[in-house]
């Protein structure tokens, strides 16, 4: 629902808060670092899966219990994550967010089975969920509205940015130290980060934003969440592969050392940034020539879902790592356009329940990166090679595709 020009804007009272009510200053010392620290957070138990299956003497199974447990908490916890930033104010639950995960990393470092780690990471997924509602409520109570779609893109620039180099770096200190310093590492950075999140939510007055005037409300379209959320469940079970088994396959497969497995899985991150930002741009060019909503954005969509899926199985059917490698890196390619189409479907044909879709959508994807890597490794654990997982990509992008040709636009109220 669009805000009518009369109301008036977000007014702060500087006085009570100095110069932690300076937008720019918010972003630079809260938003920007708590967002590239918890995304090297989240990627380094990835990263490093393949030397603690090995310290561990675990199998793939097991150790993509450790990495699910992650994805299944912070899917689930980002359900009540409004209500929490309401209730609290967005500048405590960031505080409180960036505490609790950083103790479940420093917990994660003292973890000695496998139980404990999936405990440990159960517990990281839980202190992040908060996050990413808490850093979108900042935004739109700090800036104006002409900047906030750009400080959203350079937030989601920085989510990007932090697993890009949060790969090399976690194999970095890992080898050169161990995998349980390198989260202790982690863990005690975020507790000095919380320093800084916690003067800001004692010192900083917490804006309140107008409130829409009451109208008439458009019922939760199911058949959005059907389409939409159902193209986005299919598009993260495929790229979960990149997000959680990336790693292990290229370890357990082709026996690469770990300072070239990061560094492929970072060239992974770096690519679908590009491709989200190339995408983007093309889609916006396709609409301002004149295309439909519908034609600049779903096609899109299509295409790098079907690609990516396409690539991809080919990919974990090639023998060769120099055959592999460019291929998955072309999949991953067509996965950020298939991104970027599945969110500006949310915003263009979401209608009056645009904030309730992308919340859903929102939970349906980490849900899949939750179950579909756990499922493709326990089939490679039984069958003793990739083809069940290889079909199991196959199925999600045909449906993924299915899903986003049924998309339409939005319904009136």
């Amino acid at each position: 629902m669009r805000v009518p020009a009369s109301l008036p804007p977000t007014r702060y009272d500087l006085k009570a808060g100095g110069y932690w009510n300076t937008p720019w200053l918010v972003l630079g010392l809260v938003l920007l670092p708590a967002t590239f620290l918890m995304a090297i957070d989240k990627q380094a138990m990835v990263v490093m899966a393949p030397r603690i299956q090995s310290s561990l003497g675990c199998s793939l199974g097991q150790i993509s219990n450790v990495i699910s447990a992650y994805s299944f908490t912070y899917a689930l916890c980002q359900l009540p994550a409004g209500w929490v930033c309401r209730k609290l104010g967005a500048a405590r639950t960031y505080a409180l967010a960036c505490l609790f995960w950083s103790f479940a990393l420093l917990s994660t470092a003292f973890a000695s089975t496998i139980a404990e780690l999936i405990l440990c990471r159960a517990l990281l997924g839980i202190g992040q969920a908060p996050d990413w509602t808490a850093a979108l409520i900042t935004v739109q109570q700090r800036f104006r509205p002409i900047h906030r779609s750009s400080i959203i893109a350079v937030l989601l620039a920085a989510l990007s940015l932090g697993a890009v180099i949060g790969a090399p770096l976690s194999v970095f200190l890992m080898t050169s130290l161990s995998w349980r310093l390198c989260f202790a590492i982690y863990g005690v950075a975020g507790i000095l980060l919380f320093g800084s999140l916690l003067a800001y939510a004692l010192k900083a007055k917490e804006p309140s934003l107008p409130q829409n005037p009451t109208g008439p409300l458009e019922p939760f379209a199911l058949s959005r969440l059907y389409t939409i959320g159902g193209a986005y469940f299919c598009l993260m079970g495929v790229e979960g592969f990149f997000l959680a088994l990336f790693p292990l396959y290229l370890r357990n497969t082709f026996h690469l050392n770990m300072s070239h497995v990061g560094w492929y899985v970072s060239a992974s991150y770096l690519v679908i940034l590009l491709s989200k930002l190339l995408g983007g741009l093309a889609s916006d060019m396709m609409l301002r020539a004149g295309l439909s909503q519908w034609r600049a954005r779903v096609p899109l969509g299509m295409a790098g879902l079907g690609g990516g899926t396409a690539f991809l199985a080919v990919a974990l059917m090639t023998s060769r790592s120099a055959a592999m490698l460019p291929l998955a890196l072309v999949a991953a390619a067509f996965l950020g356009l298939g991104q970027i189409s599945i969110w500006s479907c949310v915003q263009e044909f979401g209608g009056a329940s645009t904030a309730r879709l992308s919340s859903w959508t929102q939970f349906l994807g980490n849900l899949s990166v939750a179950v579909v890597p756990l499922a493709m490794s326990w089939s490679v654990t039984f069958m003793g090679n990739w083809r069940l997982a290889d079909g199991i990509l196959v199925v999600l992008g045909l449906a993924g595709v299915g899903a986003l040709a049924s998309v339409r636009g939005g319904i009136r109220a």
